[in-house]
């Protein structure tokens, strides 16, 4: 009977040897990858576009199709998004303006997609944003004019 346990211990310490071992030999160098941006002598600084919201472009090309949209002026007063504080939703929770043509001057309203939830019922359009959508900044990104950190070949539309 304790020769059962014991080939079970073997096995799985060969396993676990195994794998550290195969992980070892995927890991990566940053020379080999051009080095990282932790090894620029100057640290890289840069200033949001300060664009009061009133004057904002709300047509700014986005990296791709789809992608979401991008904040057409400074977040910089907005402060934090808490689980108490969103200030995002002060002019663009507006469900009413979701069938009506949108002037210049005003906010775009979230769309329905952010007051549906896709995971528990995706057949409702609830009043109140839904909580994976709450934290505007995971998708929506203020713009600067900063050089980018890592070059590419990624056709913009």
């Amino acid at each position: 009977m304790t020769m059962l346990p014991r080939s079970i211990t073997l096995v799985v310490g060969v396993v676990l040897a195994g794998s550290f071992a195969l992980a070892q030999d995927l890991s990566w160098i940053d020379d080999d990858l051009g080095g990282t941006v932790f090894d620029s002598p100057d640290p890289v600084s840069f200033e949001y576009l300060s664009i009061d919201p009133e004057d904002a472009d709300s047509t700014l090309p986005t990296a791709f199709e789809d992608a979401p949209p991008l904040i057409p002026h400074s977040i910089e007063e907005s402060g934090l998004i808490t689980l108490k504080n969103n200030k995002c939703l002060k002019c663009h929770h507006d469900q009413d303006l979701w069938d009506q043509d949108k002037d210049a001057d005003e906010p775009s309203p979230m769309p329905e997609s952010h007051y549906v939830s896709l995971r528990s019922d995706p057949g409702t359009v609830e009043k109140k944003i839904i909580g994976t959508r709450y934290f505007c900044t995971q998708c929506h990104v203020p713009q600067t004019e900063a050089n980018l950190l890592v070059g590419n070949d990624f056709d913009a539309p």
